[in-house]
């Protein structure tokens, strides 16, 4: 700043157009620096958006910590604790930041500014009140001496005025910029020991963090090559279980079109398709689960509306039926108050079969007559299982010991009590054509034989082209299937089929040396009588049209062995 006090004193001209400049600098400085304080103010709120963002990132990360795996745990957690080491150090930063420059920068702009700005009111104002009382005194009459005395003096007061006003208006300018230099120099400094501070605060995180970077690369190896292994073998089994669904539900076309459809030509492209699949006996038939589920269409009768039909996906556990459906959310049928039929009531619709229920009367539909099999099995199974429990249950309540009650209780027979005990009385019939056990209850009709529950189960896997399973208490039986039963026996039909077999003892240790048995005696035919063996394959491979007529010379001949021995 050039302008001395002289020139202040003189008020030329010269100095008036210098001030000027000079305070124009001054407002162009008190832009700037306000600029300079917004500028920092609204850094802070940057900023702590900021560090509300990171805090909400690093929480994230914490929850995917908790699901996560070594080495991704260690890591997370490592990259978080710096992060919030991060976070706090710029928290102390910024209050740093505000303590050291924007707090002294508003303070510098609320007084330092302010007095310059006070003095300068002043000194234009006295200059304007010199000009005022020079004109007055220019203006007076020469023979006015009274006026003339007046007019200087004011004039006088006026000059006084203005130069020691413009002195320390000049003074508080001076002031001003030289005490703005300093200011500015002083924070600038404290900001930058600030920035330093927390830098080398960042610099000492970011080398942990370089550090447990190295040790991770290294374990990353490792488990790159694990997770790569492991989704080789998702992939594996994914393509091996997609493989055998594929099988499975070839198979189930090829059943459809054989045995229920009679579709000869596709039964043959389907068939050769199949030979396309590897591993063939995992889709062998076996018996259902003990918790079969899948889709059946069910339809209840509405007297207006006749049926209405949807479709369910099914499961049976601890004796309920469950029925469940997006739209319909989950129903449960109580299995020990139901009663299941193979007859359909006249629906025009394949594969159904009846469920009689307390309530209402259900149509069950499957997709095939080897699944409607199965699932009538399974649920008379269930059925069965549920009056038994229930039956044991009111045994132990009322302490009765009579067995033959209990046994009596069990179910009611769909078959009278003398055609039952008639068939028991056939030779063999009182034991299980398979196994040991006593009064076998279920029957295979197409082979004459009274079988066991849990021997039923395994004929049901080997499907209907091998042993078509009824229930003796639970469906009703036609005169046909009855003779066939009376014809055969057990004792006639294990003359054949377990010829080879000699008196040895059928007991199982457990369900898969049952079923390995099963299926070596009835689908291949190891034990069979050789004068035999032709009759049974053909009647096996002439199609469904010609099993009937092949099952009946098989009785013939059944017959025939009976009444040679």
């Amino acid at each position: 700043m050039g302008l001395s006090f002289e020139e202040s004193l003189e008020n030329s001209p010269q100095f008036r157009h210098a001030l000027g400049n000079i305070e124009r600098e001054l407002v162009q400085t008190e832009g700037q620096l306000d600029n300079l304080l917004n500028l920092f103010l609204q850094r802070e709120e940057q900023f702590k958006a900021l560090q509300q963002t990171n805090e909400l990132i690093n929480k994230q990360l914490e929850q995917f910590m908790v699901q996560s795996e070594e080495p991704l745990r260690t890591s997370l957690k490592t990259y978080t604790n710096a992060m919030q080491h991060w976070h706090e150090s710029g928290d102390r930063h910024l209050e740093q930041v505000h303590m050291v420059l924007v707090e002294p920068l508003a303070d510098f702009m609320q007084t330092d500014f302010k007095k310059v700005e006070i003095r300068k009111q002043q000194y234009h104002l006295a200059l304007i009140e010199q000009q005022k009382s020079c004109e007055e005194y220019a203006s007076c009459k020469a023979e006015d001496l009274s006026r003339l005395h007046a007019t200087s003096n004011n004039l006088f007061n006026a000059n006084y005025n203005l130069t020691r006003l413009a002195a320390r208006y000049l003074l508080n300018l001076k002031t001003f910029f030289k005490k703005k230099d300093i200011f500015l120099t002083s924070q600038l400094s404290e900001l930058i020991t600030t920035y330093l501070t927390h830098h080398q605060l960042g610099s000492n995180i970011a080398i942990e963090v370089e550090s447990h970077r190295d040790k991770l690369t290294t374990a990353l190896v490792g488990a790159k090559a694990r997770v790569d292994q492991e989704a080789s073998e998702l992939r594996e089994e994914l393509r091996k279980k997609v493989a055998r669904h594929e099988r499975i539900q070839t198979m189930k076309l090829l059943n459809l079109q054989l045995y229920d459809l009679n579709l000869g030509d596709e039964a043959t492209k389907t068939a050769a398709k199949l030979k396309e699949f590897t591993n063939v006996e995992e889709i062998a038939p076996s018996a259902p689960p003990p918790q079969m589920k899948g889709y059946l269409w069910v339809g209840e009768k509405s007297p207006l509306l006749g049926y209405s039909w949807i479709r369910y996906w099914c499961f049976i556990k601890d004796s309920l039926l469950f029925l469940q459906s997006v739209e319909k959310g989950e129903h449960k049928v109580k299995l020990s108050l139901c009663q299941v039929k193979s007859d359909s009531l006249n629906v025009n619709r394949a594969f159904c079969f009846t469920m009689y229920t307390p309530s209402k009367l259900l149509i069950l539909q499957a997709e095939s007559s080897q699944e409607k099999e199965a699932w009538m099995m399974l649920i008379h199974k269930s059925i069965a299982n549920a009056i038994s429990q229930h039956t044991e249950n009111q045994f132990r309540t009322t302490r009765h010991n009579d067995n033959k009650t209990v046994s009596n209780t069990k179910t009611e027979l769909m078959l009278p009590l003398s055609v039952l005990k008639d068939l028991h009385e056939i030779p063999g019939n009182m034991t299980c054509a398979d196994c040991v056990k006593r009064k076998p209850t279920w029957a295979s009709l197409n082979l004459g034989v009274l079988i066991c529950i849990e021997c039923s189960g395994v004929h049901r896997g080997l499907g209907v082209h091998f042993s078509q399973v009824r229930s003796l208490t639970l469906d009703a039986l036609s005169d046909e299937q009855l003779n066939m039963l009376r014809d055969v026996g057990n004792e006639t039909a294990n003359k054949v089929y377990e010829f080879e077999l000699g008196e040895k003892k059928k007991v199982f240790e457990n369900h898969e040396a049952r079923k390995q048995f099963i299926t070596e005696k009835y689908t291949e035919l190891r034990y069979i009588n050789p004068d035999y063996k032709d009759i049974i394959e053909q009647s096996r491979c002439s199609g469904s049209q010609k099993t009937s007529a092949a099952v009946q010379k098989l009785k013939n001949e059944l017959k025939e062995a009976s009444i040679e021995h």
